[in-house]
This record gives C-alpha cells, structure tokens and sequence, in this order.
C-alpha cells in the first residue's frame, strides 16, 4: 500500500495558476509531505500555520523555484514571470527577447523541470517523515502475522474514513495479539498520506523470552493523561519552555492535534490510572485526529468508539504460526512435525498466539507429551508460570461469586456456545442476574459472542476455558 501522492505537471499547472489565488478550497501541493516539513520549519516560514493551506502551497511553489534557479535559472524566471508576476505572454517574450511560441515551448519545459525537482524533494521528504514516524513504533515484535487479514483491513478501513470512527478500539484476551496488529496497521498508514503525525504510547511492557517464557516489566506507573500529553509533546517534538505549567503544555497538544490529522496509538489502555475519565479527554482532541486503543477491555458501551474484538487464530492459522516460529528459529523437528501432532497443541490452547508461541519455546527443552501436560487440569501446580496470572488472575480477582458461577457454567458450552436461556439454567440465577453479569464479562474480554442477531451464543476461549478447569480442580 503506497499512496503518496505524485507531483504531475498538471499539479503543478495548477499550483502556479493558484499562486494568489483567492477562495480556492484545494490547494494542489499542501498536502504533500514537503509541505508539512517546510510548515515545521519555523525559522524559514514562522507564519505558515496560521495562514493556512495557501501559503503552504505558495511555499512550496518558493522551494522548488528556489531548486530550478540552481540549474535552470531561465526556467525559473520566465515562470515567475508568467504566474507570479502574471505577464501575458507577449509581454514575456518581449522581456526574454524571444517569439511567443518559443514563450509557450520553454513554458512546458520549464513546468516539467519543476516537476520533476518536486516529485525529487517530495520524495526525500516522505522517506524522512516514514522513518521518523516508524521510528516511534520500536522494534517489530514479530516477523510475519497470520490469520488477521480481515481484522488488518476493518481497521485500517475505519482509521483511513476522514468522516468517521475517531475513536478506534481494538480490544481481546491478553495475548491474543492486539498490540502485533496495531502495529502493523499503523505501519500500513505510514504509507500513505493519511495523516500527518503519528504517535505511539504503551501503557505496560511484556515479551517473550527465548526459552518461551513470559516477562512482565513491573515498577512502571500507571499511566495518566498528564503522562500522556507528556509523551505526546516529545514526539511531537513541541518546544519545552521554562516555566510553562502543565496546563499550558496539554494545550500546546490539544492545539497540534486539532490543527493537523494525527493517529495517536494507546496501547495497553486497561493500564491506565483511571482509562474511563481518559477517554472523554480524548474525544476532546479528536477530529481531525484519530486515537487507536488496544485493550483486554472491551468499550462496546462507550458512544462514539468503534470497538473491534480480536478473535484467536483459527486451527489452520495456529498450524501456519506454529510452522513459521518454528522455521525462524530453526527448530527443524516442529517445523517438520505433522498436522496431527500440532492439532493436539491447539486442543489445548486454542489459537492464542502467546500460549502457543509460550508451548513452542518449552518445546525446545521437553517432549509434546511433557509439555501438553503441564497445560492441561491434569497438573495444574506445574502450569506454566506467569501466562494465567497475566492473561486472567487480576481480572478473575475482581469477579464477584456470580460471574465465577456463570464461568463455570460456560466451561461445558463448547464451540456452538450456550444461549441466556441455557445459562440461566444451569447457573440457577435469575435472569436479570445472569444478564447484567454476562455483559460484563464480554465487556472484560472473559466471554465470547457467537451466533447471529437473532440467536446470541456465548463461550469461551479453550485457554479460559483451561484457567477456569485448573482454577476449580481442587474445589
């Protein structure tokens, strides 16, 4: 996906024509990613922001101008003649001593040669505004995604809509893969010329280590929006001045992001101090700006937020990660092992990445056998350590006595999932009970929606599942 825009010579006919130009509501060149450096250039052109498109689009004109006089300064000034001076074309060739239709010929020349110097500055300056922005996003934390195709292109649908959806959430279970693939679609928007600055937060830390274990960095503080217009005026690279108060710096941000088209991703929202007196901050800031979130809480009842769940890999999907890691990693025997050996992977974890991602690292010190069982009820003491803490146990901690029961109750569901009626049975709870607890669990990703509009059925993920037969084994 590339769709930075290409200088033609009809742009630039365009652009010339529109020198000082009056109410015009497009301005050719404005938008090209040379006329947002030369905008950040405050030393050069300190009073582009408040004037606007037009006088980006004038400046831009100026800096390829400013180019061709280096080579062809004939070029250059039969141009000004004819657009910013606005000579007639006797009147030019009188002045350059030369026919009319020389006049006309040396014209096309001369827009040609601008736009070719043009499309080389814009060019240059859309590779040095994608590595800035890539730069923000950090390491890539996997090589190649499997089975999100059609989440990748719901999002990346909604963040490119100018109209609509400024406030994307992408929620699910921990582990599922959010943070992966809104890493990717803000590198598929870094392409294009959607925006004008992005910018990237995470809230907690975690990856894997290369003997498949999980690290959680702890000792961080939870983050506030204080904190988050702090991050956001670094990467903005707004000025620090002495003295300025707090206040003072969040409206420098609410300024930027009103007055340009920005993508700020909040990864790990649920860490937030408090993520539900964030959001309304955030709608404050929004349009022309978009905000992408990720987050194991679901904000379907949020108005104005476009909530997307990720759902696991499906058994082919897992089959094709499990396969890849293997190979990059150069585990020649997994990479090697059938469908069948793997299918027993997923029985047991289903398609959540971590998990099995978690399952091939222990792989490569105990046998399939071994390592199935530490993951299923049979020897819930030795699970591995660290996965149903970060995944479920905060989260399962703050369930009241009815939401446990009605997580039990799901553990028989399968993958056709129960309806409320059957839930409501099996819990012996009333009704109301069971709905009022059943919408918090999907709200806290716990609870998986299946089914159509007219027939509701609700689940759970085989990893849940699992947590929930190891959590009551001994009860």
């Amino acid at each position: 996906m590339n769709n930075f825009e290409v200088v033609t010579s009809k742009t630039v006919i365009e652009a010339l024509r529109l020198w000082h130009g009056g109410e015009v509501s497009t301005w050719p060149l404005a938008r090209l990613r040379l006329g947002l450096q030369i905008a950040q250039n405050e030393e050069a052109y300190s009073s582009l922001a408040e004037a606007g498109s037009a006088a980006q689009n004038r400046a831009v004109l100026s800096l390829g101008l400013a180019s061709l006089n280096k080579v062809a300064p004939d070029a250059e000034e039969l141009l000004r003649l004819r657009f910013e001076h606005r000579r007639e074309v006797l009147a030019v060739a009188n002045t350059l001593n030369i026919s009319e239709a020389a006049v006309f010929y040396r014209q096309r020349q001369a827009v040609q040669q601008l736009t070719d110097i043009l499309n080389q500055l814009e060019e240059k300056a859309s590779a040095d505004w994608r590595e800035r922005m890539t730069a923000r996003l950090g390491l890539q934390s996997y090589t190649q995604l499997v089975g999100i195709d059609k989440a990748r292109e719901t999002l990346i649908q909604a963040l490119m809509d100018e109209n609509n959806h400024f406030i994307v959430s992408l929620d699910g279970l921990g582990g599922i893969g959010k943070t992966a693939l809104a890493d990717q679609v803000t590198r598929d928007l870094i392409k294009t010329t959607r925006f004008d600055e992005i910018a990237w937060v995470t809230a907690k830390h975690t990856h894997l280590s290369t003997m498949g274990r999980l690290q959680i960095e702890s000792g961080r503080p939870a983050l506030t929006f204080p904190m988050l217009m702090d991050k956001l005026a670094a990467q903005f690279g707004l000025p620090e001045q002495e003295g300025k108060s707090q206040l003072q710096r969040e409206r420098l941000v609410h300024q930027f992001l009103r007055e340009r088209a920005c993508l700020i991703v909040v990864d790990n929202l649920e860490t937030a101090a408090d993520y539900r007196s964030l959001l309304p901050e955030l709608k404050k800031r929004q349009r022309p700006s978009k905000f992408l979130l990720t987050s194991r809480l679901r904000l379907l009842d949020e108005a104005d937020v476009f909530s997307f769940s990720l759902k696991e890999l499906t058994a082919q999907s897992a089959y094709e990660l499990i396969r890849l890691e293997a190979k990059r990693t150069g585990f020649n025997a997994l990479a090697a092992a059938d469908e069948a050996d793997l299918q027993q992977i997923y029985e047991i974890v289903g398609g959540n990445p971590l998990a099995l991602k978690l399952i091939i690292g222990q792989l490569r010190f105990h046998s399939l056998p071994h390592v199935l069982e530490r993951f299923t009820n049979k020897a819930p003491q030795t699970t591995e350590p660290g996965l149903f803490d970060y995944i479920y146990l905060e989260i399962w901690e703050t369930l009241q006595d009815e939401s446990k029961r009605i997580l039990l109750g799901l553990t028989q569901a399968g993958e056709t999932g129960f309806s409320l009626e059957h839930l409501v049975d099996i819990s012996a709870l009333p009704t109301a009970t069971v709905e009022r607890h059943l919408e918090q669990l999907i709200l806290l990703s716990m609870v998986d929606l299946t089914g159509s509009l007219f027939d509701r059925r609700y689940r759970l993920h085989r990893l849940t599942e699992l947590f929930l037969l190891n959590m009551f084994s001994d009860k």
